[in-house]
């Protein structure tokens, strides 16, 4: 599938695309409850959050319209060359899916230090209750969110702190090693299609695209690069290192699994590009 002017359109129920994404990871149709919900969102974090994509898209295509990746794109590569996306077109793909399923799901914008809505999540509503399910932050587990209790989630290297404030603001902060991070602010009740929209197509012209941002959640760490800069976290260290660049498309392939001609085609634009600009 190519991309679509609207990503958010609501699939038919049990949509082939959400059959072969349970095809996919091992998991049977449940009718549209907790555990389910579990289920897939955990499913879900085997997709890489990455920019490659993102970047030779752009670059081929000139304009975010045209740039945009439809949910059974996205999955469709993910099958093919083992990449993801960003926060926007992973949201997308899994809004998608939850709604195949039954779900009642909408997406939700977050700001960030270095700009309103520059981030986004999922919200799903289920037995009277809203959650939170975040795959560009690697947050897999649904959390019930629009209380007035702090709320403390354990990952298998960090722990999420979401906070709620006035206004319908929930800050997500992370926790390591006794040091905790703010990292943005969600907007609560959600977004609705059109500024969801409006937010995914200001993305492209944001910093991260002239370089590669990627991260996921592999044997119990998270893996994430930034530039040449790497590190792997696990809930009682960090390890960091640099990578050269011209072993940079390899060290993506074998720590994300994503086809090192993809890594070298994104790595090759974005140097194209700095060399303009300097």
């Amino acid at each position: 599938m190519g991309a679509s002017h609207d990503p958010l359109r609501p699939p038919p129920p049990d949509s082939p695309l959400g059959k072969a994404f349970l095809a996919r990871f091992g998991l049977a149709r449940h009718e549209p409850d907790a555990a389910f919900l579990e289920a897939v969102a955990r499913a879900f974090g085997n997709i890489p959050f990455e920019n490659l994509t993102k970047i030779i898209k752009y670059h081929a295509e000139g304009s975010a319209d045209a740039a945009l990746r439809a949910p059974g794109e996205v999955f469709g590569d993910h099958l093919r060359i083992g990449s993801g996306g960003t926060c926007f077109s992973l949201t997308a793909l899994f809004l998608f899916l939850l709604r195949s399923y039954g779900f009642d799901a909408r997406p939700v914008l977050a700001d960030r230090r270095y700009g309103p809505d520059t981030h986004c999540a999922a919200l799903v509503a289920l037995d009277g209750r809203t959650h939170l399910v975040d795959p560009g932050y690697l947050l897999f587990t649904p959390v019930p969110v629009g209380g007035s209790a702090e709320q403390r989630v354990a990952t298998p290297f960090n722990e999420i702190v979401l906070t709620p404030r006035e206004g319908g603001k929930l800050d997500l902060a992370t926790r390591q090693q006794d040091s905790e991070t703010y990292r943005l602010t969600f907007k609560l009740p959600g977004a609705d299609a059109t500024e969801f929209m409006r937010a995914w197509r200001e993305s492209f012209t944001w910093d991260m695209m002239r370089y590669p941002v990627l991260t996921r959640v592999r044997d119990g760490t998270q893996r994430y690069l930034q530039r040449t800069h790497y590190q792997e976290r696990g809930r009682l260290h960090v390890e960091r290192r640099a990578i050269r660049l011209d072993g940079l498309a390899d060290a993506i392939a074998a720590e994300f699994g994503i086809a090192r001609e993809v890594a070298a085609r994104a790595l090759d634009i974005t140097a194209r590009r700095e060399k303009l600009d300097d």
